[in-house]
């Protein structure tokens, strides 16, 4: 499987996109609605990352598991932390139980990640457009 730079950058304009939606949300302190383009931030980044490991990421499963093996194998245990904030913030949407409070810790943690995922998958571009 070749790397699909155009489907590469579809999908990190997208992630930008989710991310500017979650922040329009969240500073109407819409929650809910905000928690779901958080962990779409992370489904289209994790789906880029899966891209360039020849893998197609589209199931929630999937994304889970992406982002654990990356905990191991970057050897950082806290992305085990924000992962689990991460499923928490994707209940959040369809449940819609978090206060101010709980949603702040979560989101927290989840900038975080989105921030690691982000600079893993900018790098990786990067050096796709340096050949």
């Amino acid at each position: 499987m070749s790397i699909d730079s155009e489907e590469i950058q579809k999908s990190r304009k997208l992630a930008d996109f989710y991310y500017d939606n979650y922040f329009k949300h969240y500073l109407a302190k819409e929650y809910s609605k905000a928690s779901e383009f958080l962990w779409g931030t992370i489904n289209n980044l994790v789906y880029i990352l899966g891209l360039f490991s020849n893998r197609k990421i589209s199931h929630h499963d999937e994304v889970v598991s992406f982002i654990k093996e990356l905990a191991i194998i970057k050897q950082q245990n806290e992305i085990f932390e924000q992962l689990a904030s991460a499923e928490r913030l994707h209940a959040n949407f369809f449940h819609d139980f978090m206060d101010e409070l709980m949603f702040e810790t979560d989101k927290n943690r989840v900038l975080k990640l989105i921030e690691i995922l982000a600079s893993i998958a900018d790098e990786k571009i990067k050096s796709l457009r340096n050949g």
